[in-house]
């Protein structure tokens, strides 16, 4: 009890309570707030997940989505090989999200080559792929 006592006695002799309450309750409101807070699918059409096994369906509509915007290219459907050495963590609750390491995308404008330069560069950049694992060709009619 002596050791209660001790505490307690301490924290009336500190200067500036509210400060230190208010910084207390700060952090617990952040975190709580970083804990909570869900990936952003980027808004609007869908409300697709990017956690566990959905990852790589999400992504695949998400890039979907995102490169039938870019000008020129209408619609876009899109094929994304996986790295098959995180097969295992589909699964599982880790963080870990598997990597591409190839796309293939058809789409309407695919015939222009300014269009396959947009829609390469960023699906390059969505993936963090090298543009040369990044093919586009144009949708047959």
């Amino acid at each position: 009890m002596g050791k209660a006592s001790e505490i307690i006695s301490r924290l009336k002799n500190i200067r500036h309570k509210e400060i230190i309450v208010c910084a207390v309750l700060l952090v617990a409101v952040i975190a709580i707030y970083f804990s909570c807070v869900s990936c952003d699918t980027g808004g609007g059409d869908t409300s697709v997940s990017l956690d566990g096994a959905d990852y790589c369906t999400a992504m695949q509509i998400r890039i979907e989505q995102t490169v039938s915007r870019i000008s020129g290219v209408g619609e876009a459907k899109v094929v994304i090989n996986w790295d098959r050495s995180v097969g295992s963590s589909f699964s599982s609750a880790g963080s870990e999200n598997p990597h591409a390491t190839g796309a293939l995308i058809v789409c309407d404008g695919g015939a222009s080559t300014k269009v396959k330069l947009d829609v390469i560069y960023a699906v390059s950049t969505l993936l963090d792929l090298s543009i040369e694992k990044i093919i586009v060709y144009p949708k047959s009619n």
